[in-house]
């Protein structure tokens, strides 16, 4: 009559999402009205679409046919970027494919120049990185520009700390003849020295593979890692879009 299943049916009663009629107290056999099918009907298309529970009871006891509407533009929305997020990988394998799952890098070494920067220390996380280093960007840039300020190079990225749940990282704008920073922020100079650099052309989520090959070709040329790894951001994504031409150096100063 509904298309639930009898436990189905005992985790939306007990979530309050579709309660029976009537509850047999000698079996705990669960009794329905003829006109809750339809509601019952509803949740499980709506489950088949990955809805959540607490959307699913919003959207079923909503009366206004617009607010429904809006409801489940919502959830079109999400599903659209699941399905963005899912093309991506599927062009990553294809890439795999073409290319090799094992990825290799021209890693040299080359001496850096002391490099004036403003920039911003934050806690972030593996899973809000994007979110949290994008959104300082933004605050950053804007800053400057609103002081007049020209950026001497491209983005860079700080790795300071790296745990499984928990990275600070420093997110930096390259300066020249600056006094001071704009309040929030920090100036401060990136050492002269030597790292190792190499090219990573692809997504941002695969800089972690190319970071791992650069240890192990630091270890294999007899030297050791200094201060903390960064990027430099040589494109755009904003103008790129594409994160397969993604283009990253990725840097690790060494000793």
């Amino acid at each position: 009559m509904c298309w639930l299943s009898i436990k189905a049916l005992r985790l939306y009663d007990e979530s309050g999402l579709l309660h029976p009629a009537y509850v047999d107290p000698a079996t705990n056999y669960r009794y329905y009205r003829p006109d809750q099918a339809p509601v019952a009907r509803a949740i499980a298309i709506l489950r088949t679409l990955d809805m959540p529970l607490d959307d699913i009871r919003e959207l079923v006891t909503e009366s206004d046919a617009d607010k429904v509407r809006v409801r489940l533009d919502a959830h079109r929305a999400v599903l659209e970027e699941h399905v963005r997020r899912d093309e991506q990988k599927l062009r990553r394998v294809e890439d795999f494919i073409k290319k090799g799952a094992v990825m290799t890098y021209d890693i040299k070494i080359k001496e850096l120049e002391p490099t004036e920067v403003i920039g911003l220390t934050l806690e972030t996380s593996p899973e809000g990185i994007s979110t949290d280093s994008g959104a300082t960007y933004e605050r950053l840039y804007d800053l400057i520009g609103q002081k007049g300020i020209t950026p001497a190079g491209p983005p860079r990225l700080v790795y300071h700390r790296m745990s499984e749940d928990s990275w600070t990282i420093e997110c930096c704008a390259p300066v020249t003849g600056v006094s001071d920073a704009p309040e929030g922020f920090a100036l401060r100079t990136f050492p002269g020295e030597r790292a190792a650099h190499a090219l990573h052309v692809g997504p941002y989520d695969e800089l972690g593979m190319a970071y791992r090959e650069m240890e192990v070709w630091i270890d294999k040329q007899g030297l050791s890692t200094a201060n903390p790894p960064f990027d430099v951001y040589l494109n755009d994504p904003s103008e790129v879009k594409d994160p397969s031409r993604f283009e990253t150096e990725i840097v690790w100063p060494v000793k």
